[in-house]
């Protein structure tokens, strides 16, 4: 519960850096002006020694923070003890107790307890506690304090009101990068529950899904089986025999999805990543989901899509473009529509999928669900479909977003991150607009009933 509730060690010792490079400039200021300017004798040589070692324990931290090596709050506790003592030793020579600067003790503690575990904030008290107790033992007034009683109680209530300025300033905006770290900090965590409920539910629906693929071998194996004997027994039906090799097809693209997944799960962790050239593996995605909804008027531009474009993917990829595009026939149905939009914006590190539909749309609410809770829109939809796809696409370091089209319906933005980009010849060799369309005619298509 400490580390939810607290700012990262590294970012504390960061903070710490900045408050004593403030503390070094400031001490060096106070002695200045107290010797040249107000006349008062001070030891300088002790004072320039122990200002001296505050510096070069910064340096000492700014070289060990451009390590890699994690910041413990032992750590922590040892730098913060460092100032305490520092500033012991500064007080000790300008007066102990009566310099007005001895509030500043306060700071220390106070990053302490915002900061660290209760033992050591206890350590760190204690310290504060003991050097202000042993500057009371061991005082040491300044020779102007006795000549001159008015003036040194002048002085010493100038001092009082800067010292509260600058607690008050340093407290403030330390305390508050703090807060900003520890405000960024619940929310990846808040991110990180939410993703790992998102993942127990996927695996729970991968078991399920896994149970489910071994048992339709069987039906599927029956209804090939049936449409042996269907084409045996209609010989003269042309249509009838181009609606039986349609559905052929299908089936056998389902006994392949089923292999893969079964094949998958028995592998016990997740499918080994290939590269293909993106071009390949995007055809085979819209040749495959084209004959899934033959009906469909699938219009695809691959002017985007360079030759030397290669994309470090596995099954998941094709699955969830595959899901994308079936949530965008079904959108485009629900308005009567038939027509797909899939185009591609290849920039130097990444691959833009954009599929639009001519559907209805969705709102700003759904919009921010999508992908992060199982919802549907459809009357007979179970909703993981876009969580299918978004944990997919996350997995492979890619990115999905839904948003509203200036003409109507729902653009779909997948962004995968390409292994090569292509060279200045094969950006001029790209192909132009080519529309995909299968037969409209097959009585076997379901459109779907919309939404996502």
């Amino acid at each position: 519960m400490q580390l939810q509730l607290t700012a990262s060690p590294r970012k504390f010792l960061q903070t710490l850096l900045w408050l004593r490079l403030v503390a070094i400039i400031g001490q060096s200021l106070t002695v200045t002006i107290a010797e040249r300017v107000l006349g008062i004798s001070l030891p300088l040589e002790p004072l320039a020694l122990a200002i001296g070692a505050l510096a070069v324990t910064a340096v000492l931290t700014t070289v060990r923070l451009r390590t890699k090596l994690p910041v413990t709050q032992l750590e922590l506790t040892l730098q913060l003890l460092v100032d305490v003592l520092q500033l012991t030793t500064v007080l000790y020579m300008s007066g102990g107790t009566t310099n007005p600067f001895a509030s500043l003790f306060l700071i220390p503690v106070a990053f302490s307890a915002a900061a660290l575990a209760w033992p050591y904030v206890f350590g760190v008290t204690l310290v504060a506690l003991g050097g202000y107790l042993w500057l009371i033992t061991h005082f040491r007034g300044l020779p102007f304090m006795h000549a001159n009683m008015m003036a040194a109680f002048d002085l010493h209530m100038a001092g009082m009101h800067v010292t509260f300025a600058l607690s008050t300033a340093v407290l403030a905006v330390a305390l508050a990068l703090m807060a900003a770290e520890m405000r960024r900090r619940d929310r990846a965590m808040t991110q990180l529950r939410e993703t790992a409920l998102r993942n127990e539910h996927l695996n729970a629906t991968g078991l399920l899904a896994a149970s489910t693929a071994h048992e339709l071998s069987t039906p599927l194996l029956s209804m090939a089986m049936l449409i042996s004997e269907l084409r045996v027994a209609r010989r003269i039906d042309r249509q009838f025999h181009s609606d039986l090799a349609l559905l052929e097809r299908q089936i056998q693209l389902c006994k392949e999805r089923l292999t893969t997944l079964l094949h998958v799960r028995q592998l016990s962790g997740d499918p080994g990543l290939s590269r293909t050239p993106a071009r390949q593996l995007l055809q085979q995605v819209i040749d495959d989901w084209s004959i899934v909804r033959p009906a469909v008027q699938l219009q695809v531009n691959w002017e985007g899509v360079g030759r030397g474009a290669v994309l470090e993917v596995d099954e998941g990829f094709s699955q969830a473009l595959t899901s994308l595009l079936h949530n965008a026939a079904d959108a485009s149905a629900t308005r009567a529509s038939d027509h797909v939009g899939i185009s591609f914006c290849q920039g130097a590190a990444s691959l833009q999928i954009i599929i639009d539909d001519e559907g209805p749309g969705l709102d700003a609410e759904i919009g921010q669900l999508a992908g992060k809770a199982v919802f549907t829109t459809k009357p007979t939809g179970f909703g993981l479909g876009l969580v299918l796809s978004h944990a997919n696409l996350n997995r492979l370091k890619g990115t999905v977003t839904l948003s509203n089209r200036p003409e109507v319906g729902t653009r779909t933005t997948v962004s995968m991150p390409v292994v090569t980009t292509p060279t200045v010849t094969d950006q001029v060799v790209m192909l132009s607009t080519a529309t995909v369309s299968a037969g409209t005619n097959s009585p076997l298509h379901a459109a779907g009933d919309g939404g996502y």
